[in-house]
């Protein structure tokens, strides 16, 4: 499972959304419970979507590291902490990284919201706080 975001909602309580693969589908979870799921091709379209490709120098320097989830067809979802020069700290970042082609990132509050929505619709429940 990979942590894609973290967020504090209008009462106070803290949720952390993780995401499994299962085949061809990505599940995403909160508290540990399935909220829905969506297909690799869907997460992708997200990514594509929203992302913009990772400067050349972060990629060479050997930084995307950590945590990432495994994706068929040679896809990955990685999380990478970042902090850019123009940044007052560090910034959460999802990676979608294809083979043969440049990684894009994503800051991770705004794909992981997309994606919640797009499963919970998946799922039917996409009420009046599902972003």
């Amino acid at each position: 499972m990979l942590l894609l975001d973290e967020r504090i909602l209008a009462d106070g309580i803290h949720v952390r959304t993780h995401a499994s693969v299962d085949g061809d589908r990505v599940t995403l979870h909160e508290a540990q419970k399935a909220i829905g799921g969506l297909t690799v091709a869907a997460l992708g379209h997200v990514m594509q979507h929203y992302g913009r490709e990772l400067e050349g120098s972060i990629v060479d320097s050997g930084a995307l590291t950590g945590d990432a989830l495994e994706l068929p067809g040679g896809l990955r979802l990685r999380r990478f902490h970042y902090h850019a020069i123009v940044d007052a700290e560090g910034r959460d970042y999802l990676v979608w990284e294809r083979p043969g082609q440049p990684p894009l990132a994503v800051v991770a509050t705004m794909a992981t919201a997309a994606l919640r929505y797009i499963a919970l619709r998946v799922a039917g429940d996409a009420g009046p706080d599902a972003g």
